[in-house]
């Protein structure tokens, strides 16, 4: 049975990637909280993504003399780090603690193509969000087989965007600064296990968290003041998660995980910008209902895979994942509409209570529909195709049980 009690420990620590649905970056496990007795785990994991495309207005490029389109790659490597604990005062009664980076984004992207007379800046893109959680979990079993568990998150949310371009209109050199905000949600589930089977499997829940951002908003370094100043609300979405596990044989369990994200509902519109889009839509209607940051569908991510343990120290995993995008017009925001992945990994235990895992994920991206097939509501968009995209997700874990 000594692989029941790692496998909560090796098959999700290597975060999902950036862009494929909405910001989702961490899959908000709360897997750690379900090990025996008392734990603590760090994870770290690293982003290496190939993400590119060609840009708009190439005709008029052409003839300034501009032979390459293509943007280059202009996802940033992006490193991540969670952590948790987990206390067991009680047969009956789990605290838990867990650090998580929920949702972001890192796009530098500058187009700067040769021309007739040489290397010229034709737009650049900057766009910045970073959100840190820390919950906090209280676990009741009233008997070995149900946990129910619930618990408060506070989360923090910051970032910026700028645009440089004439593709982007009139809101060509915008820039916004979104000051730090800390708000609260919270999480509830319900667990059940046999552990003769090996069998767990839990559903969670976790609200929305309405965050109320002081936006600095400017063109051309001027700061715009159409209307009255007043906090942006930005509420990061609500989702549930569905985990489940079972043994296959006493060295294999076989592992899977559903996660639904509601980013449909999930909208970044400041003040200013929101008073320049109504202004210029008074000469271009199509524009009317632009927000800067939206997404069309919700996501569903899912995995499946199994655990096999080859002798007393070493375990090893292979699984495949999926995730559905946000159904988005390809743009340096969302470049990719969801992907597949496979995934490797090996966990070793130096001594009886202390492990340490490692692994690697491979995700293909799902090209995101084009500016040609796109409604006018995305005039905005700064991709006019998207190439065959990829990365690498390299992770590393340490653990131990107390």
């Amino acid at each position: 049975m000594w692989v029941i009690r790692t496998f909560t420990s090796i098959v999700i620590f290597i975060p999902p990637t950036l862009q494929a649905g909405g910001m989702e970056l961490s899959g908000q496990s709360i897997w750690p909280f379900f090990e025996k007795g008392n734990y603590a785990e760090l994870t770290f994991a690293r982003l290496n993504a190939d993400i590119s495309g060609q840009v708009q207005n190439q005709a008029e490029l052409a003839e300034i003399g501009v032979t390459d389109f293509s943007t280059g790659n202009f996802v940033e490597n992006r490193n991540f780090v969670q952590a948790a604990l987990k206390f067991q005062p009680h047969p009956k009664v789990s605290f838990g603690l867990i650090f998580d980076q929920p949702f972001g984004v890192d796009i530098q992207y500058l187009y700067r193509p040769n021309t007739v007379i040489g290397p010229i800046e034709i737009e650049a893109t900057d766009i910045n969000f970073d959100s840190h959680n820390i919950t906090s979990l209280f676990g009741y079993q009233p008997n070995p087989s149900w946990q129910i568990y619930a618990g408060l998150g506070i989360q923090s949310f910051e970032g910026n965007l700028d645009v440089f371009g004439q593709s982007f209109y009139f809101l060509n050199g915008y820039r916004a600064e979104f000051e730090k905000d800390h708000a609260l949600g919270w999480l509830a589930g319900l667990s059940y296990q046999i552990p003769k089977y090996a069998l767990r499997s839990s559903l969670t829940y976790r609200s929305a968290i309405k965050h109320q951002v002081h936006v600095n908003e400017s063109i051309q370094n001027q700061p715009i003041h159409l209307t009255t100043a007043k906090k942006t609300t930005i509420e990061t979405p609500s989702s549930v998660n569905l985990d489940f596990q079972t043994g296959l044989s006493p060295q294999s369990l076989l592992y899977a995980s559903l996660r639904w994200v509601n980013w449909s509902d999930y909208i970044i519109q400041p003040t200013q910008f929101a008073a320049i889009i109504e202004s210029a839509a008074q000469y271009a209607p199509e524009i009317a209902s632009f927000n800067m940051i939206q997404y069309q569908e919700d996501q569903w991510s899912g995995k499946i895979g199994i655990a096999h343990q080859f002798s007393s120290r070493w375990v090893s995993t292979l699984d495949i994942s999926w995730d559905s995008g946000n159904g988005n017009t390809a743009s340096t925001l969302s470049p990719v509409d969801g992907y597949y992945g496979v995934g490797l990994g090996a966990l070793y235990y130096w001594q009886p209570q202390s492990f340490f895992a490692l692994g690697t994920q491979y995700l293909r991206f799902n090209k995101a529909k084009t500016v040609q097939d796109a409604g006018a509501n995305t005039k905005l968009t700064t991709l006019y195709s998207v190439n065959q995209n990829d990365a690498w997700v390299f992770g590393g874990k340490i653990g131990h049980h107390f």
